[in-house]
């Protein structure tokens, strides 16, 4: 019986100590996404995407390496342990270091490199695609690589609690509202399915006097005016705000009138022939 207490005993502090092996591996394990090159924003040229057991962290850099802007999310060890996993289960260490168009197969321009990496310990395994196309890569590698763009959009993702604070901080302080508005209300909130994903907003408020923007010093009319502000946020910031249709209160000026479309008519039938040029662009659905 002591024999056999003391062997369990044994084979319950091995496993614990593989536990324990284990989970220190997982801690110090890292897995990046790297894409550089290809058309896209000079302040986007190089987008770095890294997950360990705690984080998914995406950062972008300019074409001379400075850093531009980062995203982080919170992560888990057993959300970690499930990547680790796929990549196991793909056999990414057996994989190729690099993969290129194959004979016959069309080339694609202007959508850079792709490295993913598997940082384990001391160990490091990197697997390069040029140029960053998924029929130049095994169906495997397919799998990881669209796993590491979910987490990457997710990593950008701004969910609606936070996209509200953002947006409902925003207005206050902006010129319009701050200047004389009060009863700021949230009376829309819709999520755009776009990569990245866009919150649209609508607020309705109410200001004292008439006009937009910060009118100190102007000769206003002393009148409530009711108002209603859109806005989209991506990113966590705000992109658009357009007031009454009318106002533009990130540029604080007006709105463009749109063209009455005789005129337009009238204008294209005035100008000289041959001007206007047809332009087709052949997307992939992927890219699309």
């Amino acid at each position: 019986m002591l024999i056999f207490v003391a062997g369990c005993t044994e084979k319950k502090s091995q496993i614990s100590k593989g536990a324990t092996a284990e989970d220190a591996t997982l801690k110090d394990a890292n897995i990046i996404h790297k894409t550089y090159g290809g058309f896209t924003l000079p302040e986007m040229q190089m987008q770095e995407l890294t997950v360990n057991s705690t984080a998914v962290v995406f950062t972008t850099s300019d074409t001379e390496g400075n850093f531009m802007k980062k995203y982080e999310k919170p992560f888990n060890e057993t959300a970690f342990k499930e990547l680790i996993t796929l990549f196991e289960n793909n056999k990414f260490l057996e994989m190729n270091d690099s993969y290129t168009p194959h004979a016959g197969q069309p080339i694609v321009t202007d959508v850079g490199t792709l490295e993913i990496s598997l940082i384990e310990g001391n160990k490091t395994k990197t697997v390069k695609v040029d140029p960053y196309f998924s029929d130049y890569m095994p169906e495997r590698l397919q799998e990881i690589d669209s796993k590491l763009l979910e987490l990457r959009a997710y990593a950008l993702s701004t969910s609606p609690q936070e996209a509200e604070r953002i947006g409902r901080t925003w207005v206050e302080n902006a010129p319009t509202y701050s200047y004389d508005g009060f009863d700021l209300k949230l009376e829309n909130h819709t999520i755009l399915e776009t990569i990245p994903e866009q919150h649209f907003l609508t607020y309705t408020f109410t200001s004292r006097q008439g006009g937009y923007g910060n009118r100190t010093g102007q000769m206003t009319i002393q009148v409530i005016t009711p108002h209603k502000i859109e806005i989209i946020v991506s990113e966590k910031n705000v992109t658009s705000a357009v007031i009454d249709g009318e106002w533009d209160e990130l540029s604080q000026q007006p709105i463009p009138k749109e063209t009455d479309a005789n005129d337009m008519n009238n204008t294209t039938e005035a100008s000289a022939e041959g001007k206007l040029v047809e332009m087709k662009y052949k997307i992939t659905e992927e890219n699309n």
